[in-house]
Parts: structure tokens; C-alpha cells; sequence
């Protein structure tokens, strides 16, 4: 299989889409997700770990040769490629609309310029990454332990990981290349920057090479769903207007990351304007007319993301000498693999987004 496939969607959102989700797209638009998948079942060399460090970065040198270190909301502000630690506390007072004080960031930011700047040397372009700790760390018990937001991760010292990490002042999980300030993110492939330095950078698989088994029942059950119920989930989508179709969207989403219990009914009540309300609940109301339109919905939904989820539990049982947990459960942030027409992510919403909303 190829991917030219891929290129048959719309161009991909500015956030790394979940699979389940492109069913608000269309069946087809979650055929062609099933299909992504299948090509990284076959290709899993272009999977990689998704770090859930805080906050993403962006750096490298500008015309003038300057070092340049943002967040990645920054990077694409007028003001927001800074060139000095004091800089980013400029930014923040001038030009945040907040103008929100972001405590100890300042300090992270300033303990790892130095050696972002050796690990960058001379490379032309810009680098996209995840900040996962910024002070030398200490063993704990043979462990490296640090928790940049969500995800807590334990990296074995006498590992691979580990023996980067020993006296290094920071460390940037690093998964994107642009190749100026200008350019859409590319895969990073490992080149052009000083991974050993004061500042560990650390490649995106974390020297993991990964293997997939196709989950025969989770994937058959997903493309069977497509096929019963595509259709019926099509003419239901067709019939909603862009306002109800996000709002279905948006609820779906809140319900799997556990930021409501409500019935779909009741959730709407406090989430649409009254008119909405009324087109949408009630004896006659389009989701009472459509029920089984939205029963397919919901079925290609969940078929799609338990094909995913089997699939992002066999990634993380291959990481070796990192252990990575959310609230005392295993598991990390999920997977991304990337297609011609961007990235897709494989999380288990039910550990990690639960617990970053909650956070």
C-alpha cells in the first residue's frame, strides 16, 4: 500500500488530528484514517514517541546568525523570536494580551540557552521540540525521574536515554524541522544538531525501534463499521448545520476525556444557543428524528478509536529503559506517525487527555 491516498483528504487542521474523529468529516474521511493506520502497521518505522514536555520549543539562528529560543505561540508573532532569556520576559509584559508572569519558565529558559546554543552550533533552519527537564537531575534509586506536565517518566540510568541524561543541564525531546522561519514542520531526521551536549536532545523514538501486529478484530470491526454504517452516518452529518456538527463534535470529545458525564441531551442545554437547542432536542427535533444517523456516528467512532488505542498499546510496551506513567497508570502521551498530508496521533485518550484536562 501507499499513501497517495492521503493526499485525497482535506489539508490537515493546525492541530495533530485523533483517527476517531475524521467520521465528523465524512466515512471517508475515516476510511482514509483506517488506511493511514494500515500503512503504519506496515511502515512502523515512521512512528515515533509523542513527549508530553512543557513547553514545545522552537530554536535556531535567525539572518544574523542569533540564537533564537520560543514557544511554538511565540515563533509565529510579529515579537516572538526572542534572542535572549531577558527577551522572553520582554515578550510577556509587552505583547501577551495576559501579560501573564510565567514563574519558573523564565529560569528553565535561561539554565538551558547556553546549551541549546552548542547543541545548534552552525545548522541552518529551526528545530521543533519538547522541553523535559532543565536542571541537572539526580538518580533516584538508579532512575531519572521528571515530570514536565502530565506524563512522570523513569529513565533506567545505565540506559541509552539514561546515559545522556547524567549531568546534562536540560534535556529537548526533538521531533520537527523547518527549514526556515518560514517552512512547514518536516520529520526531523536526527541531523544537525549536538545530541550529547550540555543540553541532551533526544531523537523521537528514543532509540526504539518499533514493530506493529495488526490487531485483527479492532481493525476488521473498524473497517466493518465504515462500511454498514457510512452511509446513514453521512446523510446524518449532511443534515446538520456547521454550528450542531461541532457542538456533536465537541461533546464527543469532552465525554472520552471525562470533562462531562452528561447525556448528549443535557449537555446541549448548557453548550448551544436556545434556537439550537430546539432544532437539535425535543419530539421533533433532528437527533430524535436521526437516531440511528447518530448511533451510526457514535459506532464508527468508537470502532475507529479502539483500532487505535490496540495500536498505541502495542507502541508503548516496546519503549525500552523509560518507563512513563500518568496518575500511577502506564503509559505516556501516545504515538505520532506522519503522512504527506501531516501528522496523526495515536493516544489513549482515556489516560492521558483525562488527565491533562483534569490537570
Amino acid at each position: 500500500m501507499d499513501l497517495k491516498f492521503i493526499t485525497e483528504v482535506a489539508k490537515a487542521p493546525p492541530r495533530t488530528p485523533h483517527p476517531e474523529d475524521a467520521i465528523f468529516d465524512g466515512s471517508h474521511a475515516s476510511k482514509t484514517m483506517v488506511q493511514a493506520m494500515e500503512y503504519a502497521i506496515d511502515h512502523p518505522e515512521i512512528i515515533t514517541i509523542k513527549w508530553d514536555g512543557m513547553p514545545a520549543l522552537v530554536f535556531g539562528r535567525n539572518a544574523d546568525g542569533k540564537l533564537i529560543i520560543a514557544d511554538k505561540y511565540m515563533f509565529d508573532k510579529p515579537h516572538g523570536r526572542v534572542t535572549s532569556p531577558q527577551a522572553w520576559v520582554d515578550y510577556d509584559t509587552q505583547y501577551r494580551r495576559d501579560g501573564a508572569n510565567r514563574g519558573d519558565l523564565y529560569k528553565k529558559i535561561e539554565n538551558i540557552w547556553q546549551g541549546v546554543d552548542e547543541a545548534v552550533g552552525n545548522s541552518p533552519g529551526y528545530f521543533w521540540g519538547d522541553l523535559l527537564w532543565s536542571n541537572v537531575l539526580e538518580p533516584e534509586d538508579g532512575l531519572f525521574v521528571f515530570k514536565p506536565n502530565v506524563v512522570e517518566y523513569r529513565v533506567d540510568s545505565t540506559s541509552k536515554i539514561g546515559k545522556l541524561i547524567k549531568d546534562r543541564n536540560g534535556g529537548i525531546a526533538v521531533h520537527s524541522y523547518l527549514i526556515d522561519e518560514n517552512g512547514m514542520p518536516q520529520p526531523w531526521n536526527g541531523q544537525g544538531l549536538k545530541v550529547d551536549g550540555n543540553v541532551t536532545i533526544i531523537t523521537p523514538n528514543a532509540f526504539t525501534k518499533f514493530k506493529l501486529n495488526d490487531p485483527i478484530q479492532s481493525h476488521s470491526a473498524a473497517t466493518n463499521a465504515i462500511e454498514k454504517y457510512g452511509i446513514i452516518a453521512d446523510e446524518f452529518i449532511g443534515g446538520l448545520d456547521g454550528v450542531a456538527k461541532n457542538a456533536i463534535r465537541k461533546y464527543t470529545n469532552h465525554k472520552i476525556t471525562g470533562q462531562t458525564t452528561e447525556q448528549l441531551g443535557h449537555w446541549l442545554a448548557n453548550n448551544v444557543s436556545g434556537k439550537q437547542y430546539n432544532k437539535l432536542v425535543g419530539d421533533n427535533g433532528y437527533l430524535t428524528t436521526n437516531k440511528q444517523g447518530l448511533a451510526a456516528l457514535v459506532t464508527i467512532w468508537d470502532a475507529v478509536y479502539a483500532f487505535k488505542v490496540d495500536l498505541a498499546n502495542q507502541l508503548e510496551r516496546q519503549i525500552q529503559g523509560l518507563h512513563q506513567s500518568v496518575n500511577g497508570q502506564p503509559g505516556g502521551e501516545g504515538f505520532v506517525f506522519t503522512t504527506s498530508n501531516g501528522p496523526v496521533k495515536l493516544v489513549n485518550r482515556n489516560i492521558f487527555s483525562q488527565a491533562l484536562f483534569k490537570k
